[in-house]
């Protein structure tokens, strides 16, 4: 793995932010292009030295191959989840992230209006021919098109959807990226809704509750499920709330039952039923946002605790039984292989963890929090 020499602390953190974001902060870099400063986001880091924030060596991602230092699929995720604490907070800084990422993803789109993936190097040399970085991936296209909606829903700002509609989604049948694509397009319709939006949107949910039986499936006729990034839960539970569609709340129901119970009763999977390692917070966050967004429709108390007993995956109830997640500085494990926590603290991790810790403080009643309140959680 290739790494780069170790900066200081201060280097890495060039503002306060607020807490579920600090980390995210230090991973960031900037490039100029055609004179606009260009925030990226470091996929992997080791610590390098003792202490809560101690300097950070960086890794190249390089799992399929050469991919890159920063990546499409890390920025617009890392985007959303700073729209959402400046949702929740107010919080200037966490605008001003969201901002800067999502500069990130605007710069990765092509002519055509789709997005590579990965940049190469610090100058911000796209990779446009690696297995993780052609120009139309559906894992990233949907997540770009995902961030580039909730900027426009949660700023106003028309430029973010003008971006959003020189994209496309495409047709795909994989259940994960039909969520992601369902979730993007509900933030368009909260906006301006319409009936061929709506129809779009049902269309796609459609597909995800047909996968089953019992429980929403990656693939039709595939009984295993990776619980990494399954969106299907959040993508069903959302619709049925916009468009009050009962039979929608009757199948996250049944995937709850058959699905959601049995993976945290048996101590969570990497691909249910049969594979355990390896864990990592996308394999739960997920679960935790459906399960919310659930709550919030019935609102049923085992929802509540449900989600939050995933949540109790960050603090030890997970199979190395230690603290993987570090909430004052938004510092997150890479995972748990064979009881072991990673010493890695990348990009994905942080993000995930993010998403969890502010559905925790959702549903323990401590929602939106003033962000003068929070001063005690900004760089130190």
């Amino acid at each position: 793995m290739k790494r780069s020499l170790p900066l200081s602390g201060e280097e890495q953190c060039p503002y306060p932010g607020p807490y579920v974001l600090r980390h995210l902060q230090r991973l960031t870099r900037s490039f100029v292009h055609e004179g606009q400063r260009i925030s990226y986001i470091h996929v992997y880091a080791c610590p390098v030295g003792p202490g809560r924030e101690p300097p950070l060596a960086f890794i190249t991602a390089q799992d399929s191959g050469y991919e890159g230092i920063a990546c499409v699929d890390d920025a617009a995720r890392a985007a959303i989840l700073a729209l959402c604490v400046y949702e929740d907070t107010g919080s200037a800084a966490a605008l001003r992230l969201a901002r800067d990422w999502l500069a990130f993803v605007t710069y990765m789109q092509e002519p055509d209006g789709r997005f590579a993936n990965f940049i190469a190097d610090e100058a911000g040399t796209k990779n446009q021919h690696g297995p993780t970085s052609y120009a139309g991936g559906h894992w990233w296209n949907a997540r770009a098109l995902w961030a580039l909606a909730t900027a426009w829903r949660v700023t106003g700002d028309e430029g973010y959807v003008r971006h959003f509609r020189r994209g496309r989604l495409t047709p795909t049948r994989d259940m994960k990226v039909k969520g992601l694509q369902a979730l993007a397009l509900m933030e368009l319709y909260q906006c301006r809704p319409d009936d061929a939006l709506r129809r779009r949107i049902c269309a796609l949910c459609d597909a995800i509750v047909a996968s089953g039986p019992a429980y929403f499936r990656d693939r039709i006729g595939q009984a295993e499920v990776a619980l990494w990034g399954y969106h299907q839960l959040l993508a069903v539970a959302r619709a049925a709330h916009l468009f009050s569609r009962l039979d929608y709340v009757a199948a996250c129901a049944s995937t709850v039952r058959n699905l959601v119970e049995p993976v945290v009763d048996n101590g969570f999977y990497y691909m249910y039923p049969r594979r355990r390692d390896p864990q990592c917070a996308y394999c739960v966050s997920t679960l935790v946002v459906g399960l919310e967004e659930l709550y919030r429709l019935t609102p049923l108390p085992s929802y509540r605790d449900l989600a939050l007993a995933c949540t109790a995956w960050l603090d030890g109830n997970n199979p190395a039984g230690v603290a993987l997640y570090d909430a004052g500085t938004g510092r997150c494990a890479d995972g748990v292989t064979a009881g072991q926590p990673s010493p890695h603290c990348g990009a994905e991790s942080a993000i995930e963890a993010g998403f969890m810790e502010l559905a925790r403080r959702h549903l323990q009643g401590r929602g939106r929090v003033p962000e003068a309140s929070m001063s005690s959680q900004l760089a130190r």
